[in-house]
């Protein structure tokens, strides 16, 4: 401002400028006129007005900006999110749509190692219960006829002996048949059934050949499912509650988000709560010994696992307060 002053009154004048503090800064510019009298022009700066718009345009900006950004970031990390998801929805045993392979360089290589690792883990499985099955189904004709050859050794102690040990290997290669099957539970063709017709007459077979079996509760809708295998699951844990309480009971209702609840209680010894996993596994047993009359080959909850997993099921066990095992089937 002092030097476009200066300009202004060029060297006809001499143009003292002089800064005064105080609320608002000012400036004051001395001189002399022609005829002696003194002159003072204060100078009070300005800020350059702005337009009522703009501060509007600048907000539409910074959103367009802040619009902009996170549409890149999605598009970035999209793929992360479903390679994310697709790993925790891991199932070798369902088939399902492969991750999409497109995107940038690095996303897509891992994608498509996802979707190889995800169809080598399926192939290990396949073949892990292919030779399960092939060895317990060519063990069956050698039992069979060390079993015949049996019958016709002389009465014996040693023959009884014999005769048991053939029968529980005979046994346990027929569990470890129906394991492998049980991972081939979703090949069934799925359809439309009464539930609660189909657990009455299950429940009516156990009765007619005297065994103690309960059912209560009834909740008038139908189901589409895989029959047999949900056939063979109840049957499992209807004869372990036989097995290890003397009597089961089946319950079935629904609850408030529709799904549908089949429970089998026993009022057996139970299971250590820290069992309660563990014997979803293949020949675990909670039985230390090695008496399969009591402990089992270990198969049967195994099997019911993996036939729940086909049906599209979930699994819960637990112990009852009054004692008992308690094992919930949630079927939507």
């Amino acid at each position: 401002m002092a030097d476009t002053i200066r300009k202004a009154v060029g060297d006809r004048f001499a143009v003292n400028v002089q800064s005064v503090p105080g609320a608002s800064e000012r400036l004051q510019a001395h001189l002399t006129l022609s005829d002696g009298a003194p002159l003072t022009i204060d100078i009070y700066p300005t800020t350059m007005p702005l337009a009522k718009w703009l501060p509007y345009v600048l907000l539409a900006q910074l959103s367009l900006l802040v619009l902009c950004s996170w549409f890149a970031v999605r598009l970035a990390i999209r793929p992360l999110v479903n390679l994310a998801d697709a790993a925790n929805a891991l199932d070798p045993n369902k088939t399902v749509v492969k991750l999409n392979e497109s995107g940038p360089r690095e996303v897509a290589y891992a994608a498509a190692a996802f979707n190889a690792m995800r169809d080598r883990i399926a192939q290990y499985l396949q073949e892990r219960v292919q030779i399960l099955a092939a060895i317990s189904h060519d063990l069956q004709t050698p039992i069979t006829r060390m079993k015949l050859r049996a019958e016709f050794a002389e009465e014996s102690i040693e023959k009884e002996k014999l005769m048991k040990d053939l029968t529980e290997i005979e046994r346990l290669v027929q569990e470890g048949v129906a394991y492998a099957r049980s991972a081939h539970g979703n090949s069934e063709k799925p359809s439309r059934i009464d539930i609660d017709s189909f657990i009455e007459s299950l429940v009516y077979d156990y009765q007619d050949t005297g065994k103690a079996a309960e059912l209560s509760g009834k909740i008038g809708v139908a189901l589409v499912t895989r029959p047999h295998a949900l056939r063979r699951i109840l049957t499992n844990l209807i004869d372990n509650a036989l097995k290890f309480g003397g009597a089961a009971e089946v319950r079935i209702d629904s609850d408030a988000s529709g799904s549908i609840a089949i429970e089998v209680l026993d009022r057996g010894p139970g299971i250590p709560v820290e069992y309660l996993e563990a014997v979803l596994q293949p020949f675990f047993r909670v039985e230390n010994s090695r008496n399969r009359e009591t402990g089992g080959t270990g198969l049967g909850l195994a099997i019911v696992q993996e036939l729940s997993r086909a049906i599209g099921a979930r699994l819960i066990l637990s112990n009852r307060v009054e004692g008992g095992l308690s094992v919930r089937i949630l079927l939507s």
